[in-house]
């Protein structure tokens, strides 16, 4: 792990926002009116805005005192920087960006949970906005990971199959190529023509690009750049070690951009005001100031945080923050009894102006013994959602879940039906996809990534500037209070790393003015918030059983089992067994009523929002 250094807060980058160095050279400035020097080139745009760099001035004078009483000054401050690992508020306020050689493309990303991955593929994939397919090369093959463009005819590989002989082929033409490296094998219509197949076969332009693959933790990673596979050999992904060797993790698509997710896991505080009732004592007369942060640089690892609470409930928590990068927060929340919950959490940067989440959780009981009668002075949610191990508070109270009746049938539907299975796993994600903590983050961050973002960067709200309090590079937000401490720590070591996945992507739009910040961020609609198909659904086989289960009962109970029902009440009525027609009648009712049940169910798996003739709208906070 590399050096790192401890930052106190507040003072993180320091007070004064005039000796906050550049972050990019010169050269980026471009000309303004005259007299006024030069403009910003704004770095970062839509969504994934990681940086922007304000109006500098340039030092155009180098004779002049100034000029050389700021060089002087920088001169110093390395030389400090390099002499010492700790930091105080004072030299933090001075200290230049540490040059990085931190590579986006060169980590590694998770993609998908390996429980989630049928057959052989292929699977389509969007990572880093490269178009890429997995697929296996065999029923014992490895996963490979190639681009998903076939070089024939540009068609989309994710629509082929993979052959008998464990080769992924194009399903416009044929073409066939192997998985080790790419090449292709097989062109139909070359066979018996040497010189097409001398052309074709083996050949670099017809050779996908390969990617590294890993498994770890249940977790298919991959890292895509396809230059350097021995360095992705020498590195292991980020894994917080307490989760074990198979946690049960959760895959989400999720508009706005990587780094407003990456911001919104740094900051707590939000949770009562944008979670407001979704979970009890969530509201924000329970909110309370945060206290100071302490942060730790990792270098090009990460970040770590250490903070206390931010309700009145959980005053007593102690929180660590670990920013792994490329893409990972792992969160730990220990309670003053010894009771501790983690959170991991990937935000994988698909494409511009979305992010995949994959996140699991674990729980570490009291230690035996500790008896607590304040319950570690926490009430409501936070005792709620510190026993995610609902059978006990200590390790005394933990007991072996019992087998009952209705366990021992389930499990011997489950080895029977392996479908079950299935559906039973997707139920418990329909509980996930219909809550409303997702779609309160959703609602807000895709309008603070498509719409507040550009208008700081465009310059038509305000300026990008430095935090009075923090210091370090400009910024499109106001970060002066101890809970916007890891939020300032987390854009200064973006900007000293490029401003993120996709910082030059964004560094063009952004150049491009107005409208091409427009055409980059245009922000999603309702439908396109609430929609569960392409967020989980799509690519989930556990969700697709349950949908089809559901769909598939509710329309068995409407065409088959209501009418048999309905007749038979008929029937009676017609022998004047009136009151016996009472019982296939109200069974008839308890049929209809179940298959609308099940057909909301089943339009959970699909959209957010309520069926028509409904209006299509949800109330996502209390007024």
């Amino acid at each position: 792990m590399a050096n790192f250094a401890v930052i106190a807060v507040p003072g993180v980058f320091g007070a004064s926002s005039a000796s906050a160095p550049p972050l990019l050279p010169r050269s980026s400035a471009v000309a303004g009116p005259p007299g006024e020097g030069p403009k910003s080139t704004v770095l970062g745009a839509a969504m994934h805005a990681w940086q922007v760099v304000p109006a500098v001035a340039p030092i155009a004078a180098a004779t002049t005192a100034l000029a050389r009483k700021r060089r002087r000054a920088a001169i110093t401050n390395r030389r400090a920087a390099a002499e010492t690992t700790l930091i105080s508020p004072v030299s933090a306020n001075k200290q230049a960006p540490t040059p990085s050689t931190f590579t986006w493309a060169r980590q590694w990303y998770p993609v998908t949970s390996l429980a989630m991955l049928e057959g052989n593929g292929p699977v389509p994939l969007k990572l880093l906005g490269k178009e890429l397919v997995l697929w296996r090369d065999g029923d014992q093959g490895d996963w490979r990971c190639t681009s998903g463009v076939c070089p024939h005819r540009l068609a989309p590989l994710a629509k082929g199959r993979v052959n008998d002989e464990g080769q992924l082929m194009c399903r416009f033409h044929g073409w066939c190529f192997r998985g080790q490296d790419g090449a292709c094998v097989k062109v139909p219509m070359a066979e018996g023509d040497a010189e097409a197949e001398r052309l074709l076969l083996d050949a670099p332009r017809t050779t996908l690009a390969t990617y590294p693959t890993k498994v770890k933790a249940g977790l298919l990673f991959i890292w895509p750049d396809s230059s350097s596979a021995e360095e992705a050999a020498a590195k292991e992904p980020f894994m917080a070690e307490e989760l074990g060797d198979a946690p049960t993790w959760n895959v989400i698509d999720a508009p706005a951009s990587w780094r407003v997710w990456m911001e919104q896991t740094w900051d707590p505080s939000h949770a009562p005001f944008l979670h407001e009732f979704t979970l009890p004592f969530f509201a924000p007369e329970n909110a309370n100031p945060m206290a100071e942060f302490k942060i730790q640089d990792l270098g090009d690892e990460g970040l770590l945080c250490e903070h206390g609470g931010y309700m009145q409930s959980n005053m007593g928590l102690q929180a660590r923050r670990v920013f792994g990068a490329p893409c990972a927060n792992f969160s730990t929340y220990k309670y003053p009894d010894g009771r501790e919950v983690g959170f991991h959490f990937y935000f994988v940067p698909t494409e511009v102006g979305k992010v995949r989440q994959i996140t699991t959780s674990f729980f570490k009981p009291a230690p035996s013994g500790v008896k607590d009668a304040s319950q570690g002075g926490l009430r409501g949610n936070q005792l709620t959602v510190s026993k995610v191990v609902p059978r006990g508070r200590t390790l005394e109270r933990v007991k072996e879940e019992r087998r009952g009746l209705k366990q021992v049938l389930v499990e011997s539907a489950e080895k029977r039906w392996p479908q079950f299975a299935k559906v039973r796993r997707g139920l418990k994600v329909l509980r996930i996809l219909q809550g409303r903590l997702g779609d309160q983050d959703n609602a807000v961050l895709s309008f603070q990534d498509s719409i507040g973002l550009p208008a700081v960067q465009s310059g038509a709200l305000r300026a990008p500037k430095p935090s009075e309090r923090f210091g370090g590079p400009p910024s499109e937000y106001v970060l002066e209070t101890h809970a916007d401490a890891h939020v300032a720590r987390f854009n200064a070591w973006l900007a000293e790393r490029g401003g993120g996945p996709f910082g030059e992507t964004l560094a063009a739009a952004s150049s491009g003015g107005a409208a091409a910040v427009a055409a980059a961020t245009a922000p999603p609609g309702e439908a396109d918030l609430m929609d569960r198909w392409q967020a989980h659904t799509k690519f989930s086989p556990d969700a697709r059983a349950a949908l089809n289960f559901t769909a598939g009962f509710a329309s068995r109970l409407e065409a088959t089992v209501a009418p048999a029902l309905l007749a038979t009440t008929g029937a009676c009525l017609a022998l004047g067994a009136a009151r016996l027609a009472s019982l296939p009648a109200f069974a008839a009712a308890v049929a209809l009523y179940g298959s609308a049940r099940l057909r909301r169910m089943a339009r959970g798996f699909l959209s957010g929002l309520p069926e028509a003739p409904a209006a299509p709208s949800i109330t996502l906070w209390e007024r």
